[in-house]
């Protein structure tokens, strides 16, 4: 992973590049995880494969309701509610961490409809675009890493602070309540294994993104072609065998993003579902614990763990309404570019072209609600009603007694 840190920064044009370049680290993590993408593990790759999907699929999962079962009524409230958020969570990992097995060939399919795109991309600037995209959603999966780990940090810290365990996951033959020496021994332990799969998670919640803008890039690439079309300083507008060739590549390629949206779309469509249901519940829980129970101390780590909870949405959200906006524009581009000045097959197909145009590519989660920011914010509206129940119940009142 550290020998790509250069993609974080524009590649000059004499240095080959492609868009599946933006999708490298996140790839190279997918793959440390145990996801067999290259075809070329060995025994011990296997090995660590057996270990890595028993690990993030059944055992971190089921670790915190044992925990609950056997010792719910030694939890403190923040803890709990710190507990039950992160448990929450864990299982929605769960579920994108299988889709994902699943699906691994489809992340290939994307990548190899990107290697098609590229091939249209042959002016300067074009290639130009490419590369500042590869080096954005580089610095974007980069984000991920920095937020996730600076929860996983800070909550460890907070842990030490307040002589507790970070997590609170199960280990059967250690109890940390009994002294400092076990509370110490599984901290550490439940940094390195939750952290490996927090290491995990940046994958799993940033590859929508990550392929999602990269094919905004893509699209907006295609409006300049399409533009570029009925510009008079177009040295070909009057050669139509050029004009109608140079139609017929934007039909390919918008044809190609088609066929990665096709592609894509399964993985994403059940991942960012289950992302979205349990979204509302977790930001309710947090924001129970921030108001109700956290200190100053705590507080910290739940600010960050907000952060990397709007990560695995917004921003996906944003780039799929950016991208029906773009598609929208396309249909614009189109019927602005003089198409009616050249023969009729041009004409014809230009029209043929245009009606396409005028379905813009949408993202949806189970075909149940479009992938979009006002979907985001609904679900984040979910938090406040969680929030004022557990209020009209006194639920602050209640637990501090029962503690």
């Amino acid at each position: 992973m550290f020998g790509h840190f250069k993609l974080i920064y524009p590649a000059p044009i004499s240095e080959p590049i492609r868009s599946r370049d933006s999708n490298a680290y996140m790839m190279e993590t997918l793959r440390n995880s145990g996801l067999n993408l290259k075809n070329d593990f060995g025994i011990g790759r296997k090995i660590w494969r057996v270990f890595s999907f028993t690990y993030n699929m059944l055992i971190l999962p089921v670790s915190f309701p044992i925990n609950y079962v056997i010792h719910l009524a030694e939890f403190p409230p923040e803890l709990l509610l710190q507990s039950l958020q992160l448990c929450l969570n864990t299982w929605c990992f769960a579920l994108k961490f299988f889709t994902l097995i699943i699906y691994t060939h489809r992340l290939e399919l994307a990548n190899k409809h990107f290697d098609e795109l590229d091939k249209y991309c042959v002016k300067p600037a074009e290639k130009r675009k490419v590369r500042d995209m590869v080096a954005a959603i580089t610095r974007l999966y980069l984000t991920f890493v920095v937020v996730y780990v600076l929860y996983a940090t800070s909550t460890l810290l907070d842990g030490l602070l307040h002589q507790r365990v970070p997590y609170n996951t199960y280990y059967p033959f250690i109890n940390w309540r009994v002294d400092r020496t076990q509370m110490y021994i599984q901290s550490f332990l439940e940094y390195f294994t939750v952290g490996y799969a927090i290491y995990v998670a940046t994958a799993t919640d940033s590859y929508p993104v990550i392929y999602v803008a990269a094919l905004r890039t893509h699209i907006l690439l295609l409006k300049d072609r399409i533009i570029y079309l009925g510009d008079p300083s177009n040295e070909g507008i009057s050669d139509p065998s050029y004009m109608f060739k140079s139609l017929v590549d934007c039909i390919k390629a918008h044809r190609t993003m088609l066929n990665f949206c096709d592609a894509i779309q399964p993985i994403i469509s059940g991942t960012i579902f289950a992302q979205f249901i349990i979204c509302g519940s977790i930001l309710g829980i947090i924001m129970i614990n921030m108001v109700l129970f956290a200190d100053q101390s705590t507080r910290f780590g739940i600010v960050t763990y907000v952060m990397a909870v709007l990560l695995q949405t917004f921003p996906l959200c944003f780039y799929c309404n950016a991208i029906v906006d773009d598609c929208n524009e396309l249909a614009d581009a189109l019927f602005h570019s003089a198409w009616w000045v050249q023969d009729k097959r041009y004409q014809r197909t230009a029209i043929q072209f245009l009606q396409k145009l005028q379905q813009p590519m949408t993202f949806t989660a189970m075909n149940i609600f479009n992938i979009n920011l006002a979907t985001n914010i609904n679900v984040a509206k979910f938090a406040f009603p969680v929030y004022a129940i557990a209020s009209g119940m006194n639920l602050d009142q209640k637990l501090s007694i029962k503690e």
